[in-house]
C-alpha cells in the first residue's frame, strides 16, 4: 500500500479529467476492482506462485498465453517505475530546496535533476530488495504507519478548513466538467490509483503462513487504500481550488498543504509523499522480479534468473536486472522537455496495462475453475471475477476510444510486440528449459 504516492502521482491528473466527478470514478472504478481482487485471492489460495498473473495464465491457457500476460505484467510494472520516478524526484528535490534550501528551487521541475535522484531512488529500492524480505516487509510496514497517520491528520486539516474559491464541498454524484468521456478517463485512471494491493500475491511462495493470506491481504490493501484515498480526495477538494489540483499534477499533495497554510504543513507532506514514493517502487521492483524468476522456473527466461542468492535467500540477478532497465527508464525521463507532459501519457498507458493484467486475472480464475469442474454459480471463483472482467473490459474499450492517438498507438505497439514474443515461446523454452533428467 502506499496510498500517499497514488494520490501525489494521479489525483491531480483525475482532478483534471473530471473535476468534482474524480471521487465518484474511483468508487465506481474499486468495485469491478474488487470482484479482480477477490479472483486474485482465490488462485493465490489455489495455485501460490511467484509469477501471480503470468503463472494464472499460464496454467488456465498455456505457455503462449502466459507469456503474452507476462510480458504486459512487465510493461505495466515498467512503466509504473517510470511514472514513480517523477513525484520522487519531484518531491524529494522539493524537500532539498525547502526547507533545506540544499538546491535551487527551479530543479523541482528539471527533467535531468529529476532523473538523477530517480535514479538514485531506484537504486536504493534494489539494494533493499536484495538484503531480504523479512527487513523490506518491516520497513514498508513502518513507512506505512507514518503516511497512513500523516494522510489523515491532512484530511482533518482539510475538513476544518474554511472551503476555498474555486474549491467543491457539493454533490459528489457527477460525472465533472469533461462529461462522460473525461469522466471515463478519470476511472481508468483510478486503476493506477488503488494500483499496488496485488503485490503481496507475487511473494505468495516465500509466505510461511497459509495459502490465504497473500490473497487476503490484496483485498485488503486494496479496500484500504481505496477508502483512505476517497477520503483525502473529499477533504482536498475543499480546501484548494479545482483547477489548481489539475494543473499541478506532478505535486499535487505540496500545493495542497501549500493551500493549508504552508511552512511545517507542506515539509510533512513532502515527506509523506517521499516515504510513500519509496514503498511503491521497491514494491514495484519485488513483482517484476520474482515475476522474471517464476518465467525462468518455466523455461522462458535464462537459468539465471532463477538464482536465488545464498546469503539473502532473494533472487538477486532478477533484482539487478529489474533495478537495471529501471534505471534506463529514469535516464529516458532526463531527455523529456516535460516531466509532466511524461507522467501523463505514461499514467494513461500504465493504466490500460494494469486494466489488461487484472482481466487477465479474472480471465483465467474463470476458465480454470470450469475446467476443474466448478459450479457457474460458485460466487467468488466463477460469478464475481467474471462480472469483475466484464466491467473492466467495458471501461477500457469504451475509454480507449478518447485516448490520444499517441497513447493508443504505443499501448497497440506494447500489444503486438506480446504477441510476437508469445509466438516464439515454443523457441524459448527449447532454449532455457532444464534439461529432464531420468
Amino acid at each position: 500500500m502506499a496510498p500517499a504516492y497514488s494520490i501525489a502521482a494521479t489525483f491531480g491528473l483525475m482532478i483534471a479529467a473530471a473535476g468534482a466527478g474524480a471521487p465518484l470514478a474511483l468508487v465506481l472504478l474499486t468495485i469491478p476492482v474488487i470482484f479482480i481482487a477477490i479472483a486474485f485471492h482465490r488462485m493465490c489460495e489455489e495455485h501460490p506462485d511467484a509469477g501471480s498473473t503470468y503463472s494464472w495464465a499460464r496454467l488456465a491457457f498455456g505457455d503462449r498465453t502466459g507469456a503474452l500476460s507476462g510480458w504486459i505484467v512487465m510493461l505495466s510494472y515498467l512503466g509504473a517505475a517510470m511514472a514513480t520516478i517523477v513525484p520522487a524526484g519531484v518531491y524529494t528535490l522539493h524537500f532539498l530546496s525547502s526547507p533545506l534550501h540544499l538546491v535551487p528551487a527551479s530543479w523541482e521541475n528539471d527533467p535531468h535533476a529529476v532523473a538523477i535522484v530517480g535514479s538514485l531512488w531506484i537504486l536504493a529500492a534494489g539494494l533493499m530488495l536484495v538484503w531480504g524480505m523479512r527487513p523490506t516487509a518491516d520497513t514498508t510496514a513502518v513507512f506505512l504507519i507514518l503516511e497512513v497517520g500523516a494522510l489523515l491528520l491532512f484530511a482533518g486539516l482539510a475538513l476544518l478548513h474554511p472551503v476555498a474559491a474555486g474549491g467543491h464541498s457539493g454533490s459528489l454524484i457527477t460525472v465533472g466538467w469533461g462529461g462522460y468521456a473525461g469522466f471515463l478517463s478519470a476511472t481508468v485512471l483510478a486503476i493506477w490509483v488503488a494500483d499496488g494491493w496485488e503485490i503481496s500475491t507475487y511473494t505468495s511462495e516465500e509466505n510461511t503462513g497459509s495459502t490465504r493470506q497473500p490473497g487476503s491481504s490484496a483485498l485488503i490493501a486494496l479496500i484500504m487504500t481505496t477508502g483512505i484515498m476517497l477520503v483525502c480526495a473529499i477533504a482536498f477538494m475543499r480546501a484548494v481550488p479545482l483547477d489548481g489540483l489539475a494543473k499541478h499534477s506532478t505535486d499535487t499533495l505540496a500545493y495542497v498543504a501549500d493551500g493549508l497554510g504552508g511552512g511545517w504543513r507542506t515539509w510533512l507532506m513532502v515527506l509523506t509523499v517521499i516515504v510513500s514514493t519509496g514503498a511503491t517502487l521497491w514494491t514495484g521492483q519485488l513483482g517484476l522480479s520474482r515475476l522474471l524468476f517464476s518465467a525462468s522456473r518455466d523455461g522462458l527466461l535464462p537459468r539465471a534468473f532463477g538464482r536465488v542468492h545464498p546469503k539473502f535467500g532473494t533472487p538477486a540477478f532478477s533484482i539487478a536486472a529489474v533495478t537495471g532497465v529501471a534505471l534506463v527508464l529514469s535516464l529516458l525521463v532526463g531527455l523529456l522537455p516535460s516531466v509532466v507532459a511524461m507522467l501523463d501519457d505514461v499514467d494513461n498507458i500504465v493504466s490500460i496495462m494494469l486494466g489488461l493484467t487484472f482481466i487477465v486475472t479474472g480471465t483465467a480464475c474463470v476458465a480454470y475453475f470450469v475446467s476443474k469442474g466448478t459450479s457457474w454459480f460458485d460466487l467468488t471463483r466463477i460469478v464475481l471475477p467474471a462480472a469483475g472482467t466484464i466491467a473492466l473490459i467495458a471501461v477500457l474499450v469504451v475509454n480507449f476510444q478518447n485516448q490520444p492517438v499517441v497513447d493508443r498507438i504505443a499501448t497497440g505497439v506494447c500489444i503486438a510486440l506480446g504477441v510476437a514474443i508469445a509466438a516464439f515461446t515454443p523457441f524459448f523454452i527449447r532454449l532455457f528449459a532444464k534439461p529432464r533428467t531420468a
